[in-house]
């Protein structure tokens, strides 16, 4: 449920060592695959290739600003175009609009690397003054034109129609704001590492350190602004991860016992395992089935100075890696449309399909179910999924407890609800008495006992 994408900071501070007008044209390129049916990260991963980090992390957020301005961005070009230019000079257009419109940079500097950028291009010099042109005409009209193209849903809340219909239906009374908050800046939450130091105490090293922060949950402390992870007092040395404080309720809400034996299902990159790990002494097998995401989770282990049993396989398969020992505690964060986490993930209204919830929802169902017999009776499960779609929470789980009568739901909350549906939250403040963090993304909680 977390993602270690986002991890934005301003674009000017991190575009340093690589010029601006290089910046452009590789999101240029990467809108182009995007725009053939590549996905975010296939498309980031192949422009970044030999990059180093400080500059992959400036086209990330170059590209997570067009993604956040995607359909305004459209609009504005159909509007300032009058036949769409080839695909390398249109995706510069694209990048370029975004970053006017985000106001990362000075108007001046932006057009001026802009047409730059176009200039060093063979297949877009000839058109260095098509993009000036309309860059300027942009700054000329912008806010009757920004106006204009922001009647329409699609633009206002940067989504598809059909999108925006889900979330509407799913939140009657709240899907304004869910969708509102979805494109915004994810804020940067980090989850303290009790075994080493306590929410205070690092408060107050942060403080020390000129580091605006609060405390928004258990172990969640916000940072004022994001940061890159390297200058974040003690990330290196595991006195902290970068996690959101909704997803920090899993190693709460599973109980877990000293020697108990755990089953995070699919634990990639490893935050909930290691969370799990930091509260209580227990042996954790972690699942994954991609390889290289499994060695996310021992990478995030290694930093923080914790040991599990880390396996690529899919949980599903349980003949392939179970030895038959039931285990104490399941933890299954299930494959979903992310759709609570798109201010994290703003590709995920434009990737995703009308049919790829009931698809997930079949998933979901699937690991449910293979799962269930690996658990000792007495035993407890926690479902959850980074969605805020009915299908991959509530009807779920109403479908489990039909199909399995030796199952049954544990209130999660002090009111005896079996079930948590959290919507995005971006303000508020907390208190050790709340139940809930103050920030926080969409999530579905529902804990399971094995009768």
């Amino acid at each position: 449920m977390t993602n270690p994408r986002e991890k934005e900071s301003s674009g000017e501070g991190r575009a340093l060592q690589l010029p601006l007008r290089r910046l452009l044209t590789l999101a240029a390129q990467a809108r182009r695959r995007m725009r053939e049916g590549a996905s975010f990260a296939s498309a980031l991963d192949a422009e970044a290739a030999d990059l180093p980090p400080n500059a992959r992390a400036a086209l990330q957020s170059i590209l997570y600003d067009l993604l956040r301005s995607k359909a305004l961005v459209e609009a504005l070009t159909r509007r300032l175009l009058e036949s769409p230019p080839p695909g390398p000079v249109l995706g510069l257009i694209e990048a370029a609009l975004a970053l006017l419109v985000a106001r990362r940079y000075s108007d001046f500097t932006l057009v001026s690397e802009a047409v730059n950028a176009a200039r060093a291009g063979r297949r877009t010099t000839r058109f260095a003054g098509l993009v000036n042109a309309v860059l300027r005409r942009f700054l000329r009209e912008r806010e009757p034109l920004l106006a204009l193209c922001r009647r329409t849903p699609e633009v206002r809340f940067n989504a598809p129609a059909w999108w925006i219909e889900r979330v509407r239906a799913a939140h009657p009374d709240e899907w304004e704001s869910i969708l509102s908050i979805a494109a915004h800046h994810a804020p940067m939450t980090l989850r303290v590492n009790v075994r080493r130091t306590t929410p205070e105490a690092y408060l107050e090293r942060l403080a020390a350190a000129g580091i605006a922060a609060r405390r928004v949950g258990p172990e969640a402390v916000l940072l004022g602004k994001p940061l890159p992870v390297q200058e974040i007092p003690g990330f290196t040395e595991g006195d902290v991860s970068v996690q959101d404080a909704g997803t920090q309720l899993a190693a709460h809400l599973l109980p877990v016992a000293p020697g108990d034996r755990v089953l995070d299902a699919c634990a990639a990159p490893g935050g909930k395992t290691a969370h799990i790990l930091e509260r209580t002494d227990c042996r954790v097998t972690a699942l994954e089935v991609d390889p290289e995401r499994a060695e996310l989770i021992r990478s995030t282990l290694s930093r923080l100075g914790l040991s599990a049993e880390v396996r690529a396989a899919d949980a599903a398969r349980t003949e392939e890696w179970w030895t038959g020992e039931p285990f104490d505690a399941v933890l299954l964060d299930a494959p979903c449309t992310a759709s609570g986490i798109v201010r994290r993930q703003p590709d995920v209204p434009w990737s995703r399909r009308p049919e790829d919830i009931r698809r997930l929802a079949a998933e979901q169902k699937r690991l449910l179910d293979a799962l269930w017999p690996c658990l000792r009776r007495g035993g407890k499960l926690l479902f959850c999924t980074c969605s805020i779609f009915p299908e991959e929470g509530p009807r779920q789980i109403e479908g489990f407890l039909a199909r399995r009568p030796d199952a049954r739901l544990v209130p999660l909350r002090a009111d005896g609800a079996g079930m948590m549906s959290l919507i995005p939250t971006e303000s508020g403040d907390w208190s050790p008495s709340d139940e809930l963090p103050a920030v926080h993304d969409g999530f579905f909680y529902a804990l399971l006992e094995k009768r």
